[in-house]
């Protein structure tokens, strides 16, 4: 019975994102460009129109080979763009076709088709000033054609070996050895963090709100990187297993510019694998949009860690997962992006925001001025253990990335708190004073006797100051007067079932063994659990909830409320099933919206755009332009 409230209880307060990661079905296991090619089997109207206009429909029935030779022959004489597209598009179809029966040839005509693609959408000489190309739907085609053929050569090349940074492919091109060199592009990853490269088309994500891909030119990637070891200084703030989105891209030779002599020849080329948050377009003056995909990766890394379990482990066990409370990056650290950091709630893990960053990161003013960081903490502790130890965590930060204020974005921090995250979120910006120690007693703690390791150790729980690098702080379905679900039948049992060592406890006692006349028994008692301290406030009864009311803000400090809310009434009936209107609503918050949502406020797509907003206005409020980090384009030049 006790396990079956729990359930009731974790049902109701996580808003438990249903996210999976799938391997792709055999006729999805590609990437959208190849499938948008899937009825490519001949040529297209307009391609057969050109073979028609300059009189080739002879040689074509006598087969691809000889049309392709006249083709590249008129194009090297009078580049045109007619001529360029119709040597992509065939080159494509003969690979389709030679694909069923001599997978080896087939390699040669997508080499051709990338090449050609890139040509008709690149070349100096084949780019109109006059605004046609955005009308003219072989541009999409040409894009598609480029992808879908580097994702050949991609496969091809996975299947000799994988396929890493720094390294090199090599193809069988008509019968001769042709070499890729691999090279990490402008990144905020070093070489070493990839481990692994994957397609990302390999696998299909369900349980997300929608999907941040962006279209353009290159083939969407899963970098990996694993865990080797003990963390290191520099990777203290990385989970165990860490992915991440990358493109790659081919610059190949241009075809338009080979002489007869060239056709077999041997061409250097080189695949960049782009960091698509850094750059966002190649091609330059042209500035094409890169391909990518950030909610695959991203739900990868999800789907195969462990932290699920830790959710459980969390609540039920905290001793055992205290060592698991970490701020956790999703990429290395950029210095000029402003930290978000996403403070999840009871029973709950960092998995709880992806729908929210899967939904951000499809912004690219959010990509360019933020930076994500998600606090993972043990939900049974006391609030003020886990507000503790968020502290030290922020300052553990700021100590390792701005440790001399040399980077003012740090400075502007924005903390995210969902339900019990939203209320440590919130002590992060107050002034404890002695409003947290008058609830254990009146003598003020100067007086207090004891061993100095205990007096220190109470004094980092009960004694604080504003962390001065917070700027805002967003509540979500934030519990600020608790709730009465923590006085329930439910709330009580959960309680019931949390094993911790009541460590704090247990210096409390013993400085009320050393000071026996300084604290009242009928006013000391425990430190209450974190469901116990999510009680309802009672006027009459002094707790940590209305302690925290009691505390100053940092004045420089911005507030806002997001509320949830199962149906329309009015505000006194309002409640999300767990937290009603008057317990999130907070007195001197810049904003605050109310939207149709259960307690998991912090995955509707409501909740999210209002995010959204607030860090779309914290930057503008800063002003500033993008980052130094932040790459517009890969330059084309020759490679």
């Amino acid at each position: 019975m006790s396990l079956a409230c729990l359930a009731i209880v974790a049902s109701s307060l996580v808003g438990w994102p249903d996210i999976t990661v799938q391997p792709s079905r055999g006729d999805r296991a590609h990437s959208a460009s190849y499938r948008n090619l899937a009825s490519l089997d001949r040529p297209t109207d307009r391609t057969l129109d050109t073979i028609k206009r300059y009189d080739l429909s002879r040689q074509y029935r006598f087969g691809t080979d000889r049309v392709l030779s006249s083709l590249v022959k008129l194009a090297r004489e009078r580049p045109e763009p007619e001529l360029v597209y119709a040597l992509a598009e065939l080159c494509w179809v003969e690979g389709r076709r030679l694909d069923k029966w001599r997978k080896t040839n087939a390699i040669d005509y997508y080499v051709d088709a990338v090449a050609y693609a890139h040509d008709f959408l690149t070349d100096p000489e084949l780019v109109r000033p006059d605004g046609q190309r955005g009308s003219d739907p072989r541009y999409r085609t040409a894009m598609d054609l480029y992808n879908a053929g580097l994702e050949r050569l991609l496969r091809a090349a996975q299947a000799t070996g994988p396929i890493t940074p720094e390294g090199s492919i090599k193809l069988k091109i008509r019968g001769q050895e042709q070499v890729f060199r691999v090279s990490l592009a402008d990144s905020a990853w070093a070489v070493d963090d990839v481990d692994k490269l994957i397609l990302a088309s390999d696998y299909e994500v369900s349980g997300l709100i929608s999907k941040t891909y962006h279209y353009g030119l290159g083939v969407p990637l899963i970098g990996v990187r694993l865990a080797d070891g003990p963390a290191q200084e520099e990777t203290r703030f990385y989970p165990p297993e860490m992915t991440f989105p990358l493109t790659a891209y081919l610059k190949p030779t241009s075809r338009l510019r080979d002489t007869e002599g060239d056709l077999n020849a041997t061409r250097e080329c080189t695949l960049e694998l782009i960091d698509p948050v850094r750059t966002r377009t190649v091609c330059p003056p042209l500035l094409i949009p890169v391909e990518s995909d950030f909610s695959t990766p991203l739900a990868y890394m999800w789907s195969r860690t462990d932290l699920n379990r830790y959710r459980w482990t969390g609540l039920l066990r905290p001793d055992q997962a205290i060592g698991r409370a970490n701020l956790m990056l999703l990429r290395p650290y950029e210095p000029g992006k402003i930290p978000v950091v996403m403070v999840h709630g009871l029973i709950s893990s960092p998995l709880a925001w992806i729908p929210m960053i899967n939904e951000l990161l499809n912004d690219p003013n959010v990509q360019q001025r933020y930076q994500f960081m998600l606090y993972m903490y043990p939900t049974g502790v006391p609030i003020p253990i886990a507000s503790a130890m968020l502290r030290e965590s922020l300052r553990e930060a700021q100590r390792k990335y701005n440790p001399n204020g040399a980077d003012p974005a740090f400075d502007q921090m924005v903390l995210l708190g969902h339900s019990m995250g939203g209320l440590l979120s919130h002590v992060m910006t107050l002034d404890s004073e002695d409003k947290l120690w008058q609830l254990n007693t009146d003598r003020p703690f100067k007086e207090i006797d004891g061993p100095k390791a205990v007096l220190d150790e109470l004094q980092g729980y009960f004694f604080f100051k504003p962390l001065p690098f917070v700027k805002r702080v967003v509540f979500l379905a934030t519990p600020h007067r608790g709730s009465d679900l923590s006085r329930s039948l439910v709330g009580r049992v959960s309680s019931g079932l949390i094993a911790y060592s009541d460590h704090i406890n247990e210096l409390l006692l013993k400085l009320v063994k050393e000071n026996p006349d300084a604290f009242d028994k009928r006013r000391f008692r425990r430190l209450p659990t974190s469901i116990e301290t999510l009680e309802s406030i009672s006027p009459n009864t002094p707790s940590i909830l209305k302690a925290i009311l009691m505390m100053k803000p940092q004045p420089d400090v911005v507030f806002h409320s997001i509320i949830g809310s199962l149906k329309p009434a009015g505000v006194d009936m309002t409640t999300d099933s767990v937290v009603n209107y008057g317990s999130a609503h907070l007195d001197g918050v810049e904003s605050e919206l109310m939207v149709r949502s259960d307690h998991g406020v912090q995955k509707d797509p409501e909740a999210i755009q209002e995010v959204r907003r607030i860090l779309l206005k914290h930057a503008a409020a800063l002003g500033g332009a993008t980052p130094p980090s932040t790459v517009l384009a890969v330059p084309t030049g020759s490679r």
